[in-house]
């Protein structure tokens, strides 16, 4: 398995492929892509207008785009894709500026050994270690669902630290023109100190 970093507006394309609970996210520090294996995969139909001009002239050495015989651009990987994960300044209000957080954290996978469980983990650990080398981190946290187990997050790391319920008059970012909803439900935050 090899983690490589990606652009923002692939990364949006996976979690709009592949997230089940979240849309893309808006902005980022870095994201990341975990492959497994190194045979060419037909991954996603998309839009080349939707990729970046630079990233279509200079193509990554484990992602590339082809059209088909009808004309239609897929994106293929070199291996299957196994997780996407995002990194970016948290969008709870932390004092410590080196504080940074994975803001989506999505697989596409189904591990069926032991060998395999840990994939999970081993992504995160690997994005960690990559991102930690271009910036200065103190703690990295993600929020989960608390109907998650978040087990792949404490063998990378992280400890459970809070449990967080909102209030029935709690309206989340609505209060704000432009912007979404926000996703009130209860949710487990994870914390992991930078080595």
């Amino acid at each position: 398995m090899k983690t490589i970093p990606v652009t923002l507006q692939l990364a949006k394309i996976f979690y709009s492929e592949f997230h089940r609970t979240n849309k893309p996210p808006v902005g980022h520090k870095k994201s990341y892509v975990a492959l497994l294996g190194d045979e060419w995969i037909k991954c996603i139909m998309v839009d080349p207008m939707d990729l970046p001009e630079a990233w279509l002239k200079d193509e990554h050495e484990d992602l590339r785009i082809r059209y088909d015989d009808a004309g239609d651009c897929y994106l293929y990987t070199k291996g299957q894709i196994v997780g996407i994960c995002t990194i970016g300044r948290p969008v709870a209000r932390w004092t410590d500026p080196k504080v940074y957080e994975f803001t989506r954290i999505c697989f596409n996978f189904e591990p069926k050994t032991n060998k395999e469980r840990k994939y999970y983990s081993k992504f995160i650990r690997e994005a960690m270690s990559d991102f930690q080398l271009y910036h200065q981190v103190s703690k990295f946290v993600t929020y989960i669902h608390d109907y998650q187990s978040g087990r792949y997050l404490e063998y990378a790391g992280f400890k459970k630290d809070k449990h967080i319920k909102y209030s029935a008059n709690n309206k989340g970012w609505e209060t704000r023109p432009n912007r979404s909803h926000s996703d009130l439900k209860p949710k487990l935050r994870f914390i992991k100190e930078a080595a």
